[in-house]
Formats: C-alpha cells, sequence, structure tokens
C-alpha cells in the first residue's frame, strides 16, 4: 500500500507579500487565485505574485469570502465586495454605504459565508444577508453572545454563548442544543 503524500507547504514572510504578519480569513476564487484577509486590507495570490489593495476605510479586514464572480470582505463599520476590473485591478463597493446599511457603532464583521444564492456576513452581535440577484441587504438576527456561524453541508447554524446551538432554517432561527446551565 503506498504511503499517503502530503501537499507541499510554503511560507511567506510579511516582507515577502507586503503586509502585516496577522491573516484573519482566507478563500479561493474559480480562478484558483487565493484571497486573505490581513490587517493592512485584502491580499491576492496567484501562484508566484502578490497585491495588495488596502481597506478602503483604513482599518483591519477580518473575514473573506469568494461567492458567484467577487470576492466579499469584512472589516471595522464596512462590508462589501471586489469585482475584477478589464486590467485585472480589483475595485471595491460598500454595499454599508451603497445600501446605506444601519449597522452598529463599532461592529466588525468576523465571518462571510457563501450559501446557494446568498451572502451571510457576521459580526459580534448579528448576522446579514446579501442577495446579489436583488441588490439587497437584510439584517437576518440580531443577538448578543454571537460566537461563530458556520456551514456544514447546505445547513447554516451558529452558536450563542450561555443559550445554545442554533440552525438558521429559512431565514429562521431553530435551536437544536441548548446549553445546559451550570
Amino acid at each position: 500500500m503506498p504511503a499517503q503524500e502530503l501537499p507541499p507547504v510554503r511560507n511567506f514572510s510579511p516582507k515577502t507579500y507586503g503586509a502585516e504578519n496577522q491573516n484573519w480569513s482566507a478563500t479561493q476564487a474559480d480562478n484558483r487565485k487565493m484571497y486573505f484577509a490581513n490587517n493592512k486590507g485584502l491580499l491576492e495570490f496567484n501562484g508566484s505574485q502578490w497585491n495588495l489593495y488596502p481597506t478602503p476605510n483604513e482599518s483591519i479586514m477580518r473575514s473573506v469570502c469568494w461567492h458567484a464572480g467577487r470576492i466579499y470582505t469584512g472589516s471595522y463599520m464596512d462590508f462589501g465586495y471586489w469585482e475584477s476590473e478589464p486590467t485585472g485591478v480589483l475595485k471595491y463597493t460598500s454595499l454599508v454605504q451603497k445600501l446605506k446599511v444601519p449597522i452598529k457603532e463599532d461592529e466588525q464583521f468576523w465571518q462571510i459565508i457563501s450559501s446557494e444564492s446568498l451572502v451571510l456576513i457576521q459580526s459580534l452581535d448579528r448576522i446579514y444577508t446579501y442577495d446579489p440577484q436583488k441588490d439587497e441587504v437584510k439584517k437576518v438576527m440580531d443577538i448578543d453572545g454571537l460566537t461563530k456561524i458556520f456551514k456544514v453541508g447546505n445547513r447554516l447554524f451558529y452558536n450563542v454563548l450561555g443559550n445554545g446551538l442554533y440552525e438558521i432554517v429559512d431565514g429562521t432561527a431553530r435551536l437544536i442544543a441548548a446549553q445546559d446551565r451550570v
């Protein structure tokens, strides 16, 4: 029986990619380019060359997700998407500004998930959905203690500290497992 091989791992220093040492999230596009949410902005890597796109509001970029031809990112007080122009340079569109999304003071967007036709954007207190077809953002939930939203197969879950595990079904929260109170 042949031994299982591990893929080669390449490490890059911040000096090599021209940004800071903290990368919060990563995604891969259909064209196989890699994108990283970095303290300095959006890092793009095509396998040999790095490009840095600074966060428009000069804050730390926390999340990144590829969905249907766009790169979605979240940062301090903003979320939106990047699209490639004919020159190959990425251009940013803030959904918060464009659609006048009412967000909380000091809100940061820590997680973005691609789900079927929607994009889910998570802060520490809220979950938003963006429908690219309708160009519409909706606040799905406002929850104190929201820790993480995650996808398993085609199902979406989130955890609330001191409360339990929930599943989002048709835009509605359903408690799956209550947290035992000690």
